[in-house]
């Protein structure tokens, strides 16, 4: 009885881990290593935060990983920003002073307009971008339907 209740522990701790990942829009769910007594050990579980089209960040807000260490943000000032640990890591080239929204659109590239609508800077993803990850590695990244990276700001650790 006492093996059927460790693993039944067990078993139930790695479908809650599992469910909850996938709830959370976690990338990455890992099972607990199992000792003779139950649960010994949970390993880290990502918390990317996943932007799917057609998702808008307007001026004034950001984008924020699971764990808060990566915030992607169009600025008051109008400059499009990836912060790490709380410093500026990335920031598109052109968007200063003019950023007014970024875009991760239908067709798949993720552009950032003015408030007229011109596109300032992209991705250049289009018909291969499916989803914009902010990830609690440091790192934004969009990639394709297979869960490919197709571009990166590559500030990842």
């Amino acid at each position: 009885m006492s093996k059927f209740r460790n693993y039944f522990s067990v078993a139930l701790a790695t479908t809650a881990l599992t469910v909850g990942g996938v709830l959370a829009g976690s990338a990455y769910a890992s099972a607990p290593a199992a000792t003779g007594h139950g649960v010994r050990e949970v390993k880290s579980v990502r918390s990317d935060s996943h932007f799917y089209p057609p998702a808008t960040l307007n001026k004034n807000q950001a984008w924020t990983s699971g764990n808060g260490r990566t915030v992607l943000r169009v600025q008051e000032d109008g400059n499009f920003v990836l912060y790490k640990d709380g410093r500026p890591a990335w920031q598109a080239p052109g968007a200063w002073p003019n950023g007014n929204a970024a875009v991760m659109q239908e067709d798949g590239n993720f552009v950032l307009y003015d408030r007229n609508g011109h596109p300032l800077w992209a991705s250049n993803t289009w018909h291969r971008g499916a989803y914009v990850a902010v990830q609690d590695d440091g790192n934004v990244v969009v990639y394709d339907h297979n869960n490919r990276p197709v571009w990166a700001t590559n500030t990842g650790d």
